[in-house]
């Protein structure tokens, strides 16, 4: 016989065997179970935890784990030493017949993989399916997302084309105000020297939210190629929204972006406060008789 594997490696082959014996009662089982998972050495297998603790953790007394320890012991599966009341805490050990079982089982090739501590889970197959060679199957276009993805771009306001290729105008992204992606673009804006998006960027309704449409939901890394085309694009929209603003046709463009705005705002009541006229006591007369 080879030598016996360590508990770590064939803990699933030996905690089978127990799983399929119709001659272990539930209350056997849990205990094992839970000596085994809990508390049992990676290489013998053996655990020290007192009837108490067992006790407590699976939700029975200890006389019914004393009870139940015995007939793991009498079915071959493990050895007791039990302790005294002076310290000495009882021990508890898969038996040498037990763990050859278990060995055996794992290096005839048993079909309970064990975890791998390199990657972890089992490895999965590269092969793919018949309806796709990459692996998995190929989902159906989504046409109700491609639309809202459609609308999307068309509401977003008009860029100018200058400085991309063949005058297409980019993809831009919208981000609700008040969230920490605004924050990161005025700080980058800031670091550029410039004023806050609130201050430069008129607010734009989309999807029952208020907000800007810029180049992308978080800015670039610094100095990079990316920002640098991110920055100019921005400084183009900015541009493009004062002279707006500037002009007579923006005025009206103004109002009726503000109207829309404002149909986003809670509407505020305003109670009517005053008392009549009749009511209100004048001079000379008593105030406390109304």
């Amino acid at each position: 016989m080879s030598e016996l594997l360590p508990f770590c490696k064939i803990k699933l082959q030996y905690l089978l065997e127990m799983v399929t014996d119709h001659d272990l009662d539930d209350n056997a089982l849990r205990v094992a179970l839970y000596l085994a998972l809990a508390h049992a050495d990676h290489e013998t297998g053996e655990s020290r935890p007192s009837f108490e603790t067992i006790g407590a953790a699976i939700g029975k007394h200890a006389k019914s784990v004393k009870r139940a320890l015995n007939k793991v012991e009498a079915a071959g599966y493990m050895t007791v030493e039990r302790g005294t009341n002076k310290g000495k805490s009882s021990r508890y050990r898969p038996t040498e017949a037990a763990l050859k079982r278990a060995t055996e089982r794992r290096r005839e090739g048993d079909k309970v993989v064990p975890l791998s501590r390199a990657k972890g889970g089992q490895s999965c197959s590269q092969s793919g399916t018949d309806l796709s060679g990459k692996g998995g199957q190929d989902r159906p276009p989504n046409r109700e997302q491609e639309l809202r993805k459609e609308q999307g771009r068309a509401s977003a306001p008009d860029l100018p084309d200058e400085g991309q290729s063949g005058g297409t105008r980019p993809e831009r992204v919208f981000v609700p105000r008040g969230i920490c992606f605004v924050r990161d673009w005025d700080a980058r804006l800031a670091r550029e020297g410039m004023t806050t998006l609130e201050r430069s960027l008129p607010l734009s309704p989309h999807e029952q939210h208020l907000g800007f449409w810029l180049p992308a939901r978080t800015p670039a890394p610094v100095d990079s190629a990316e920002w640098q085309a991110q920055l100019r694009l921005l400084r183009d929209v900015i541009r493009q929204a004062q002279d707006a603003s500037r002009s007579p046709q923006g005025g009206d463009c103004a109002a009726s972006s503000a109207s829309r705005i404002a149909s986003f705002a809670p509407r505020l009541k305003h109670p009517a406060s005053r008392l009549s006229q009749d009511v209100v006591p004048t001079v000379g007369e008593n105030r406390h008789a109304i």
